[in-house]
């Protein structure tokens, strides 16, 4: 894959991802000014799930897992999970850590139903297409097409 297709775009981030009502969700299902921009991660991960696979959107989790003590920790996760047209399940998690302090470490991670395809050390994070992308690839692995 291109080193262009990996890393976000501006175009990226200006959608604005709404999620249908029946989804169950701890998030609003839609944005609003001055809502966090994970929460429009999370939405963005779901929705460009179901139109990579193509599947139907299920449930939606958003965690900000316990900082440190000295909260220099920013972390999240977002739980995806959504039900392709051959009635199976499909669960992601990305995961994003990092530091305030030196070395500024940071960290990343993609996993598909309990597999890592991708991860990386870097504060260039993949933008939810991208992760979509990831997670289509690995189930055509997986299923061997």
């Amino acid at each position: 894959m291109s080193e262009d297709r990996l890393w976000l775009t501006a175009y990226d981030w200006s959608r604005s991802y709404l999620l249908p009502e029946s989804v169950a969700s701890n998030i609003p299902h839609r944005g609003s000014l001055l809502d966090y921009g994970g929460w429009n991660l999370a939405r963005g991960v779901l929705v460009e799930l179901c139109r990579a696979l193509p599947a139907t959107p299920i449930s939606l989790l958003y965690d900000e897992p316990v900082q440190r003590r000295n909260r220099m920790r920013v972390a999240i996760r977002i739980t995806a999970h959504a039900r392709r047209a051959d009635g199976h399940d499909v669960r992601v998690i990305y995961r994003s850590e990092r530091t305030d302090t030196e070395p500024w470490p940071e960290f990343w991670s993609v996993a598909v139903n309990g597999f890592i395809p991708a991860s990386g050390q870097d504060g260039r994070r993949p933008s939810p297409p991208w992760i979509a992308h990831t997670v289509a690839q690995t189930l055509r692995a997986q299923l061997g097409q």
